[in-house]
């Protein structure tokens, strides 16, 4: 007897040791029952993951950690198992093409366009914001689904400010849609692994498990002399944005503990910035 689990997360290279793992079938490899990993693009971002780990859609997944720690401290029926990226997520903070603005400060009072709310978008948007010293209203966001839509609005003029990771953003830059106005990364490491709680009470640590497996897969990743070219490729990036965010990324290693005290201060953060009720 086989059992299939669904692992959801952004089509990007954070999440290039899943696939790896999957191809080379290290899942199948742990004792006892045997276990297939089916792999779920999931491209609007962590409110997308979330929803689909609601919902039952899949099993486990990497959402940001800003989203996950938030969207369970409101009821989401999810749990986390590990980090998954110890480095922060380095986010480009863009602009239309024909946009004046050449710096952040130049955007203060306009609109971001948003994943959805709850997104890593929309959060990390307060925390820039809030860190500036910026106001914002519900005035202040416009809901376009995703990378596609950012693409759409901001050209078009419905938002002018749009967060996103910067490496996978940058061919964008370079197709002339977007301009990229300044970074920003998280105060906190970019990814975990979350899985749902039937899931975990079903499987009694076979979420942990499995993040170990897929976190040797990054281990290996890191330490491969050919791993810049083969994520240029498989991605279609730019060679020195890979590089650059290459020599940053820092994948967890197999057995680290999830660090309480990393949670704790993302979630004093979400509730100073209202997204997390206390009561």
């Amino acid at each position: 007897m086989s059992m299939n689990v669904r692992v959801g997360g952004v089509p990007e290279h954070f999440n290039l040791p899943w696939h790896l793992a999957i191809e080379a079938g290290d899942f199948a490899q742990r004792e006892g029952e045997a276990v297939t990993v089916e792999w779920i693009d999931l491209p609007g971002g962590t409110g997308e993951i979330m929803e689909a780990l609601a919902t039952g859609r899949i099993d486990m997944a990497t959402p940001l950690t800003e989203g996950v720690v938030t969207a369970i401290a409101n009821g989401n029926p999810s749990e986390l198992v590990s980090i998954w990226v110890d480095s922060p997520l380095n986010w480009g903070v863009f602009a239309a093409a024909q946009s004046d603005a050449k710096t952040v400060a130049d955007l203060e009072g306009t609109r971001f366009a948003i994943s959805r709310y709850g997104s890593g978008s929309e959060l990390m948007s307060l925390v820039m914001a809030d860190e500036l010293g910026w106001a914002l209203s519900e005035d202040s966001f416009v809901v376009v689904g995703g990378l596609d839509g950012a693409l759409e609005a901001l050209p078009a003029g419905a938002a002018e400010i749009f967060m996103w990771e910067k490496a996978m953003t940058q061919p964008h830059v370079e197709a002339g849609i977007f301009s990229l106005v300044g970074e920003y990364p998280t105060p906190w490491p970019g990814f975990v692994v979350a899985q749902t709680t039937s899931f975990a009470e079903a499987n009694p640590g076979l979420g942990r498990q499995i993040v170990d497996i897929a976190a040797a897969t990054a281990q290996r990743l890191a330490a491969n002399p050919d791993a810049v070219d083969l994520i240029t490729e498989r991605y279609e990036l730019s060679r020195p944005e890979v590089s650059e965010w290459f020599e940053a990324v820092q994948w967890t290693a197999p057995g680290t503990a999830l660090d309480d005290a990393v949670i704790e201060r993302v979630r004093a953060t979400m509730i100073k910035l209202g997204r997390i009720e206390t009561s």
